[in-house]
Order: structure tokens, then sequence, then C-alpha cells
């Protein structure tokens, strides 16, 4: 019996961080993804993934914004400074906005004072940290994967994720082998089995119900 219950709570330990284990950020299309967690983007002339996969725990993003924009009675293409952001991924996708401006006076305002909304699939507002990041070079030639590495190895901005972090799991770590008694065990097994979904624990009790009727 005791078998079983390590194997359980093995079973829903795996089980939890499979669910939280990556996410996808999706973007609005006038926002254009440069650098995740310190790897360039890769990307073409004509346009920039609108996805990507987020690792579990923390992330690292650096975007820029391209809009069209109404200047002078005509209309132009107003391209912003870059943008590093840094939050922590949740269990379901994300998505990064921003209210759309009209005038070149508006996206020169938002230039200083950017406003970008961090929202999960369930609604959820994410917390993060974010600031401009100029980099030098002429435009279609800057090393931005160059760029946010120097950034962080200066550790002075809000957004800085340290040289060598790992991102962190989002779930607790579930270590049978310090359950030294009947009850321990079982609560390690009921912290497991609450972190999954309903889905998930359907699919539990069915595979435990059925080697529950094997057991000897």
């Amino acid at each position: 019996m005791k078998k079983l219950i390590v194997a359980l709570t093995l079973l829903a330990g795996c089980l939890s961080w499979q669910a939280n284990a990556e996410s996808t950020l999706t973007f609005n299309k006038e926002i254009g993804p440069l650098v995740l967690n310190g790897d360039e983007v890769a990307s073409d002339i004509f346009s920039s993934p609108n996805q990507l996969t987020l690792e579990s725990g923390t992330n690292q993003v650096l975007f820029s914004l391209g809009q069209l924009v109404v200047e002078d009675g005509r209309r132009t293409k107003f391209n912003s400074v870059p943008f590093i952001v840094r939050f922590n991924a949740p269990s379901d996708d994300v998505a990064l906005s921003y209210l759309p401006f009209r005038t070149m006076e508006e996206a020169k305002a938002f230039d200083k004072d950017p406003r970008f909304v961090l929202k999960s699939a369930s609604g959820e507002m994410i917390p993060f940290q974010l600031e401009p990041l100029y980099v030098n070079g002429m435009q279609g030639m800057k090393n931005y994967e160059k760029a946010v590495l120097k950034y962080n190895q200066k550790e002075t901005g809000i957004a800085v994720v340290s040289i060598g972090q790992t991102s962190t799991t989002p779930v607790d770590q579930i270590k049978p082998k310090n359950a030294n008694t009947g009850s321990s065990q079982r609560m390690i097994l009921e912290a497991g089995f609450n972190n999954l979904s309903a889905q998930e624990q359907q699919a539990f009790m069915m595979w435990a119900m059925k080697n529950l009727k094997n057991a000897s």
C-alpha cells in the first residue's frame, strides 16, 4: 500500500508539472518580439511571429511596437523604442496588448508613458516589470540579443534577469522520501491532487482505482 501511495504521489507531481510547464504568449499584430529569454526571436524582413512559447516561471521578452498613425493629414508608420518586460508565466496562455493610438502626437506620448496590458486566457491580470531599452546601431542591423545581455549584466534595470537564473517551477516539488508516516504521505498526495485540473483529477482517479483492484 505504501508503494502505491508513493507511486500516486509521483504521478500527481508529474501531471501537475506537465500542466504548468509551458504556456503561449500572444501579441497584438503591431507588436514584434525581438528577444525571448536571451535568445533572438527568428523573424523575416516582412513579419515577426505573433506567438512565443514561454518557460515555466520567470520570462523576459524584448519587443517593439510599430503602428500606422496620422501625421499632417497623411498615414505614416510609427516605430517605438524597444521595450523589455519581465514576468512570471502562469499555467495558462498569456496575451500582451495595448490601446491603439491614432495620431503621431498620441504615439509619442505613448512612447514616453507606455501602457501595456498582460492578461491570462482566464482573464487574470499578470504583474510585470517593463522599461524601454535603447539599442545602438542602424535600423535593421541592431544586435538585440547582445543589448539584452548587457542590460542584464548591468543589473540596474527593473526588468533584469540575473545571468544564469533558471526558471522557477510554479508548483511545489513533491518529495515522497521526506514522508515518514502514512498521514504525511496522505497530505503530500492530497496537495498534488489539488494542483490538477478537473479532467486530470478524473483521469487520476480512474488510474488509481484500476491499480487498487490489482493490488494484492
